[in-house]
């Protein structure tokens, strides 16, 4: 029991001081440097907490974003996402998404529905993979090329007969990705469903997060691919102008 609200306590600490090095925590905790050391490696691998591999710093996770989408979150990025979402999906009449990075995922956080009956559907929480989505395309493209390369080499995984496989053809969509500005799945992460996704980049860096319009084939035609394109691109742009400073990442 001591063990968990030690955990717990640290998870707090991140929480309110993200991001932030284990130093500062100790501080802040008035605890032994192992003692946080190891609720931090325990926080990280339950997906709690989360590393950053430039800074070393810590922050919450994508679990807790989760849990705490489910509760209504006050602060952060669904609360500065939402109203460009309702207003996007208004203008085109589909479903928005709202997506976070996870390893070698994208997990939804946040929906804005279609009105239309027949529409794109996935609960909050929904993972897909970061090459078979426009979500984690756009995400990829925004990496360096070694991560992108170490991606890459431990495998692309096919979720339809339309996910790319290739590494080559890989690279070459994400070159394209980061020319345009936006990013197309056509098919590769569920039969019938095409969307368009761009990086959410506060201060043009690292992507804390994407958006996306999805729609079934037979309205997400070829012809509104680059103008549905362009309004994600503006629409993630704007959402990451409208972030708390406390979002952005060190």
């Amino acid at each position: 029991m001591r063990s968990v609200t030690t955990a717990l306590r640290v998870l707090e600490a991140v929480a309110v001081s993200q991001p932030v090095g284990l130093s500062a925590l100790t501080r802040s905790l008035g605890l032994p440097k192992t003692t946080v050391q190891r609720s931090l490696a325990t926080l990280a691998e339950a997906g709690w907490i989360e590393q950053d591999p430039d800074t070393g710093r810590w922050q919450v996770g994508v679990r807790a974003f989760v849990v705490g989408s489910a509760v209504g979150a006050r602060g952060g990025l669904r609360p500065a996402a939402l109203p460009t979402m309702r207003n996007l999906s208004a203008e085109v009449g589909e479903t928005v998404h709202l997506m976070v990075p996870a390893d070698r995922d994208v997990v939804l956080v946040e929906r804005v529905d279609s009105p239309h009956p027949v529409r794109a559907v996935a609960p909050l929480g929904s993972r897909g993979p970061l090459h078979a989505t426009s979500n984690g395309k756009a995400v990829l493209a925004a990496w360096p090329q070694s991560e992108v390369d170490t991606y890459i080499a431990d495998g692309l995984p096919a979720v339809t007969l339309h996910t790319i496989t290739d590494p080559d053809r890989l690279r070459a969509e994400l070159r394209h990705v980061g020319e345009a500005g936006y990013a197309i799945c056509r098919e590769e992460v569920e039969e019938g469903v095409v969307s368009v996704g761009a990086a959410i980049r506060p201060g043009r860096g690292r992507p804390i997060a994407s958006l996306s319009i999805s729609g079934p084939k037979s309205r997400m035609s070829p012809e509104l691919l680059a103008p549905y394109g362009e309004k994600v691109r503006l629409a993630a742009e704007a959402i990451a102008i409208a972030l708390p400073t406390a979002t952005e990442p060190a």
